[in-house]
């Protein structure tokens, strides 16, 4: 799981963990610094740094949301990790805000999404990197990817994705 160092969004890391673990899946946290603060204050000692990723190593990767997410809209190495992971056919996931990476990416071309846009700017976006936006959806899966729109999908993204890693490892 990819945080933000800072405000990401509390519950969209939480749950999908929880659900990840119950599920059996070990999970490891990544950001850009050790330590990553929630909006709402909840703390996470990462177990690595995000260039210390190793998408070789692991079976997908889930981009954790909030407006913190958007930190890496330009950051190299999270995009090529990203990426790397669609290359080993392994599925990639994204709630929130954090989509507008993928979509910044170019990871969304002529793909469906969904993600957060109450101020408007995942459609702006989706349009702009030709992407086929469907925000009111909570979940949409396209391929590999799945994206989430907000923190009332973490439920249902994170046993989205289960199914999505369940799939590419049969």
């Amino acid at each position: 799981m990819v945080l933000a160092s800072e405000k990401f969004r509390d519950i969209e890391y939480i749950v999908p963990r929880a659900f990840f673990e119950e599920a059996g899946i070990e999970v490891v946290s990544a950001s850009t610094t050790q330590h990553s603060i929630g909006r709402f204050g909840y703390k996470v000692k990462n177990d690595l740094l995000i260039e210390e990723i190793d998408p070789n190593k692991f079976d997908g990767i889930y981009f954790v949301g909030g407006s913190g997410s958007t930190q890496y809209l330009t950051n190299g190495v999270a995009k090529s990790i990203f990426t790397e992971f669609l290359k080993l056919n392994k599925p990639i996931a994204a709630i929130c805000a954090a989509p507008r990476n993928f979509l910044h990416w170019g990871l969304l071309k002529n793909k469906k999404s969904t993600g957060f846009d109450a101020d408007g700017v995942f459609s702006k976006m989706a349009v702009e990197f030709g992407s086929t936006a469907l925000p009111e959806e909570k979940v949409v899966v396209d391929g590999l990817i799945l994206t989430a729109n907000g923190p009332e999908a973490s439920e249902e993204s994170a046993l989205t994705f289960i199914q999505l890693l369940q799939s590419a490892n049969e």
